[in-house]
This record gives C-alpha cells, structure tokens and sequence, in this order.
C-alpha cells in the first residue's frame, strides 16, 4: 500500500492551527465546544462573573447556583451536566471560587 496523499504531519499541524484560530484571543479553550473561559487554573477552566453573581452563589444553604443567561459560566455548567468542576472569579476585586 502506499501514501493516502500528503504528508500526515502536514495535516496534523494545519488541524492546530485551525484549532488556534478558533479560540478568542485572551480566552482559553474548554472541554465544551465553542465555550472559552477567561483564564485557566489548576487544569480547570475559570470563569469571570459579576460581583452580585459571585456573593449570590456564595449564600448559606443555597442549593443551586445561578447565573446570568448566556455567560460563559451558564453554558459550561449546561452542557457538562453540572458534573464537571470550574472556578469563578468576582471580576471586580479578584476573589475567586471553586465550583463542585
């Protein structure tokens, strides 16, 4: 048998290059498609919200977080079934959180 056409590190280098072009420039690819968070720590994605977002979740005996509609934080939380872990980070002073 021979080549299939092309050499395969050629198309394995223009499949990185495609994925970096995909990902915002200051944001950090997820597990989830097409969702990107602001930072990374500890191999976990973290998340940017609002100063009221981040102290309503943090509320004794609250049982479900809650988040703005279509943030980046929401989304993850959806399309991983609540199960995976991230961190929130107040966007104001800094405080940061981790989820799950």
């Amino acid at each position: 048998m021979g080549e299939l056409g092309g050499n395969q590190e050629d198309s394995i280098q223009a499949q990185l290059d495609n994925e970096k072009l995909a990902t915002p420039e200051g944001q950090f690819d997820t597990d989830v498609p097409n969702v990107f968070a602001d930072a990374q720590k500890d191999g976990l994605p973290v998340f940017k919200v609002t100063k009221g977002e981040f102290y309503q979740n943090m509320s004794n005996g609250r049982q479900r977080l809650r988040f703005k509609k279509d943030t980046s934080a929401s989304s993850y939380m959806k399309n991983t079934n609540y199960k995976r872990a991230f961190w929130i980070q107040d966007n104001e002073e800094g405080f940061m959180r981790k989820i799950k």
